[in-house]
């Protein structure tokens, strides 16, 4: 696995455990969100999947990052930011680890 995709996944893990922090607080006034809460959960998931080196880890990530776009769009967020952050998170993944994909179970 290369430094780049470790240090991604990294970024992944710390980013989604903060966004999952501040959508529990958030889902104390609009319990909706928990499923927000719970997609960050699977996207954390599927990131410590792929640190070790299971290829799953990457659909799992891909499969939760499309489902809060329509989280998003239901909920009436800004439509280009879901569509550009559902893609751009495994885009980037896939582009990091394309070269090792053999590698992963």
């Amino acid at each position: 696995m290369s430094t780049g995709l470790k240090v991604w996944l990294w970024i992944v893990l710390i980013a989604n455990a903060i966004t999952g922090v501040l959508s529990m607080i958030a889902a104390v006034l609009a319990p909706v969100l928990w499923i927000s809460v719970i997609m960050n959960a699977v996207i954390i998931a599927g990131a410590i999947m792929l640190l070790r080196m299971k290829r799953i880890g990457f659909f799992i990530i891909c499969g939760a990052a499309a489902v809060s776009f329509i989280i998003n769009v239901i909920g009436q967020q800004n439509i280009i930011v879901s569509l550009i952050s559902a893609v751009v998170m495994p885009l980037i993944i896939y582009l990091l680890m394309r070269k090792d994909w053999d590698n992963f179970a």
